[in-house]
């Protein structure tokens, strides 16, 4: 899941490049009801944008395992915490975290991916315009998607035995 996880982020990076070298100067960055432009920057101020968004996200998703181990316990929420910060535990902690993590990170970098490839037909469109059914549809598969992966968390962080 790793390796995925790497190749839908540097996908998305990908289609930041293409998009710089098709989109026009000034894009819409923001569509509101009907999927009508309401926000405009420079396609520069879109990709610096995005950069500073996915970049992090991604490094976050990276290391999530590790890092869960690293704060203090009492900063930590999880399920069966009390035993999951066991010594014995802490290992089999930051397998599961991580591969749920993993997991979690190529759904959104795929979403993500989606998005920007209705954002780049939103702006090569005569007029500007978001396909708001389409964006919906995967805004809701994705929210559910969320909701079935909180469930797995739950079902993945019971004790052992």
């Amino acid at each position: 899941m790793r390796k995925l996880l790497i190749s839908v982020f540097v996908t998305n990076l990908a289609l930041m490049l293409v998009s710089l070298l098709m989109l026009p100067d000034q894009v819409a960055i923001h569509f509101g009801s009907g999927g009508v432009p309401n926000g405009w920057a420079s396609k520069w101020t879109h990709a610096l944008i995005l950069l500073l968004i996915e970049v992090p996200v991604f490094a976050l998703f990276m290391s999530a395992g590790r890092l869960v181990l690293r704060f203090p316990q009492k900063w930590i929420s999880l399920p069966n915490k009390d035993y999951w910060l066991r010594q014995e535990n802490r290992a089999e902690l930051e397998a599961r975290f991580t591969a749920l993590m993993h997991e979690f990170g190529v759904v959104l970098f795929v979403f993500l991916f989606a998005v920007g490839l209705l954002t780049l037909d939103a702006n090569l469109s005569d007029p500007v315009r978001l396909n708001e059914a389409l964006f919906l549809a995967l805004f809701v598969a994705y929210m559910l998607y969320v909701v079935s992966w909180l469930v797995k968390l739950v079902r993945r962080l019971k004790p052992a035995g």
